[in-house]
């Protein structure tokens, strides 16, 4: 009878949640750890295709704009001026003259909003606590080599929401990790408290990086090269008919010029009226 008294008493000291709540955290740890592994995948598939892209597309595109600027200058000049009061009121490029007034339909900028006024004591309250927690778990105070390993990961954790001007996280450090917890329920309460706390830190990381992995797919490069890996038998190529297409609109670029009297020499940019 005594023997079933002392075992259940020990049983008592180990929090009922620790262990479910430690494979959870292991879990996450795990999934981000895919995450960031598809992250990284899909990032340097995404430089791997922008890097042709640059090669191949952008230089054409750029001699498809200098065109298009100077058929856009000549067809400006060959422009007949405006007339009446609306020439006398619009001041050079369609704006108002100066003290002139602006038609009440004309869109306005919006007023910037002011700022909402951040608490005073924001920063007091976070040195006073950085300095409390630095305090209690700077490693060189630890009494023991596992103790001062453990100091060390949240002192890294303290510091970094030090810098991050983050109260909440170090208020929240600060109750997971009590002073003076030595009793073994204490303790229990206070693992219970940092795995909480590392879970919701998880949840967290692991809804910006999906997020992040959900954008880039969406992203035109990802797309295109998604689409010439869907295609297996390697026929098409999304570089080439965007080459293609940008080709067709230079040459319209350039016989248009010609109607108009420009002589084409070489690169575009090198072009002169006859």
């Amino acid at each position: 009878m005594n023997a079933k008294r002392s075992k259940t008493s020990l049983s008592t000291t180990v929090h009922p949640d620790l262990g479910t709540l430690r494979a959870k955290v292991e879990r996450r740890r795990e999934y981000l750890d895919l995450l960031e592994i598809e992250l990284s995948n899909t990032r340097r598939a995404i430089h791997e295709f922008t890097q042709v892209y640059n090669r191949r597309v952008a230089p054409l595109q750029k001699q498809q704009a200098r065109l298009r600027q100077m058929l856009d200058e000549l067809l400006a000049d060959q422009a007949p001026p405006p007339s009446g009061w609306q020439a006398n009121r619009l001041g050079r490029g369609g704006t108002a003259a100066a003290g002139e007034p602006v038609d009440e339909g004309e869109e306005r900028l919006p007023a910037k909003k002011q700022a909402a006024p951040k608490d005073p004591d924001y920063e007091r309250k976070l040195r006073e606590l950085f300095r409390q927690l630095a305090k209690r778990y700077h490693p060189d105070l630890a009494a023991s080599e596992a103790e001062k390993k453990e100091h060390e990961e949240v002192m890294a954790q303290i510091n970094q929401a030090y810098m991050n001007k983050d109260l909440e996280t170090l208020q929240a450090l600060d109750k997971s990790h009590p002073a003076g917890a030595t009793t073994p329920s204490q303790a229990s309460e206070a693992q219970l408290a940092r795995l909480t706390l590392e879970l919701r830190q998880l949840d967290t990381m692991i809804f910006e990086v999906e997020n992040t992995i959900r954008e880039l797919d969406l992203s035109p490069a990802m797309q295109m090269h998604s689409e010439s890996k869907a295609d297996r038998s390697g026929r098409r190529d999304p570089i080439a008919e965007m080459e293609s297409d940008v080709r067709a609109r230079i040459s319209e670029l350039e016989e248009q010029l010609l109607g108009l009297g420009v002589e084409l020499e070489g690169p575009a940019g090198n072009q002169r009226p006859k």
